[in-house]
């Protein structure tokens, strides 16, 4: 069991533990029982300092949110493995069950009460005087301490999350509902209703309706999800404010699924779980399809990225080694508007750039090239230089390619793709912004098939693990989706495009799918 610390080490003699269970503190304790709670989940004491602990044979101290007793026993208290220990369901009905408990390995004891559950925090011993797994720490608590933590522990099992109640479970989500953003954010909220009314029609899940709070804008949310407590958040829309929306998840405990972003990273956070990937990954997608092609697998690359020591370049690196390409040189994104740098890679004799600059830099580079009769073959991962391949100088024919997560000519033929064209036409959600659409509901089909998998006695920490879970999951209208742990985008690879300068495009590729970094 790992849980509580002290303000200082020190040992809790029998005398304070009897002091603490002369005056108990009643599990209807409203504030004991918020005490506890901050104690088992947050790893923080009555005065709000870290917990601190001591761990085996050589009392290792640890502290901070490390002994929190949520990490090893779970949000819900019944145990999580962690590093090849599982450790046991430490809800109040578990520990007091009147046979007591048995072990692997052997060791046996009759079931705990307030005293001796005390004596196992402190001493690291069970009711039987047997020394408990060395995976748990001991703890030095407040006596105040030791009875608000036992009076959470009485309460956990019939504790829900927020946003859970018996017939009800709440999502929310952040759409733009005017500027520019609004449009996209409209559909996205009829596209998530749409999916909510049908699913409700269906009988919901596990007996549960879903209802959905929708804010405008992070501040507004804060309100509003305060108000009306959610369980998660489902393909919010914050452009340029995806590192906030994140933040805002994180401090929350909110798990963030299928922001609607093409901003994924491989350092977001473990709650937010992405459906597409991001600008790394996708030049991940172009060298590996130029590896694939005999005409560009063994030619010198460069890349123009925002910073040469960022993730994107780093991402290049190590698909270029994993490719065997013949080495690759990372430039910030501006050097495309020095020509002195331009006729250095010339000379260098590079055959293959890859591009993740702005518009202006891209007509810069294209430009000078073209002036020296240099002719490279171009790769952007950034979608929105397709304006600027298209009006690059005729000689770069053939020469233009780009990577997009999804395709809108990809065939749709799986039975959840189906279903969302049929929810589409059904409820009269239009052609518009479809690729919003798509989103809303793939990440609508990862919420239903997580809560379905994590049960009725649903929990947010049974809902990350199902999706955690989820392999080549159907989504509808997006490519399979597969999460696991450390990996956070669902449909890792992406398409190939041809550009022509003066004409359109021309898929080149199935979806490439990238292994896992």
């Amino acid at each position: 069991m790992r849980a509580c610390g002290c303000n200082g080490m020190r040992t809790l003699t029998a005398a304070t533990i009897a002091a603490a269970l002369v005056a108990p503190v009643s599990a209807t304790d409203g504030s004991a029982i918020a005490l506890g709670r901050r104690i088992y989940h947050e790893g923080r004491t009555l005065r709000g300092e870290p917990l601190r602990a001591l761990l085996g044979p050589a009392s290792a101290p640890l502290s901070g949110s490390v002994v929190a007793c949520g990490n090893c026993h779970g949000a819900d208290g019944r145990g999580r493995p962690e590093g090849g220990v599982l450790p046991p369901d430490i809800t109040w009905d578990e520990l007091t069950k009147p046979y007591g408990h048995r072990h692997p390995g052997g060791r046996a004891h009759g079931p705990f009460d307030e005293r001796s559950f005390a004596r196992a925090l402190t001493e690291g011993l069970d009711p039987a005087g047997g020394r408990i797994d060395a995976a748990m720490p001991r703890y030095a608590l407040a006596a105040s301490e030791v009875a608000a933590l036992t009076a959470y522990l009485k309460v956990l099992a019939r504790e829900r999350d927020p946003g859970v109640s018996d017939a009800t479970l709440r999502l929310g989500t952040v759409l733009p509902d005017d500027g520019p953003a609004g449009e996209i954010g409209r559909a996205i909220r009829a596209m998530l209703r749409a999916y909510v009314g049908d699913l409700n029609e269906r009988g919901g899940v596990h007996g549960r309706r879903l209802e959905l709070v929708v804010a405008a804008d992070l501040e507004q949310a804060a309100e509003r999800f305060a108000a009306n407590p959610v369980f998660a958040l489902v393909s919010p829309y914050a452009v340029g404010s995806e590192e906030r929306l994140m933040q805002f998840a994180d401090a929350r405990r909110l798990g963030l699924i299928g922001p609607f972003t093409l901003a994924a990273t491989p350092e977001a956070s473990l709650q937010t779980y992405f459906l597409l990937p991001g600008e790394a990954d996708l030049a991940r997608v172009l060298l590996a399809f130029a590896a694939g092609n005999a005409a560009l697998s063994s030619q010198r690359w460069a890349a123009f990225v925002p910073d040469p020591d960022g993730p994107t370049a780093q991402a290049l690196r190590d698909e270029c080694a994993r490719q065997q390409c013949a080495g690759i040189e990372a430039l910030r994104a501006d050097a495309a508007l020095d020509p002195g740098a331009v006729a250095r890679l010339m000379h260098l004799g590079v055959r293959g750039v890859l591009f993740a600059g702005t518009e202006r830099e891209f007509a810069a580079l294209v430009a000078a090239a073209d002036r020296m009769g240099w002719h490279p073959s171009i790769f952007t991962p950034n979608a929105g230089l397709a304006r600027a391949m298209t009006a690059a100088p005729s000689a770069f024919a053939g020469k233009l390619f780009g990577a997009y997560p999804m395709r809108a000519d990809a065939p749709q033929t799986s039975a959840a793709a189906r279903s969302y064209e049929k929810l589409r036409r059904e409820r009269a959600l239009g052609d518009r912004h479809a690729a919003a659409q798509r989103f809303a509901y793939a990440a609508m089909a990862i919420v239903e098939e997580g809560l379905r998998r994590a049960g009725r006695d649903v929990s947010r920490e049974r809902f990350a693990r199902a999706v955690e879970g989820l392999h080549r999951f159907d989504a509808g209208p997006l490519p399979p989706i597969s999460y696991g742990p450390g990996r956070r985008v669902g449909a890792l690879g992406g398409y190939v495009v041809a550009i022509e300068p003066q004409g359109g495009f021309k898929a080149v590729s199935d979806w490439i799918a990238i292994e896992r970094r």
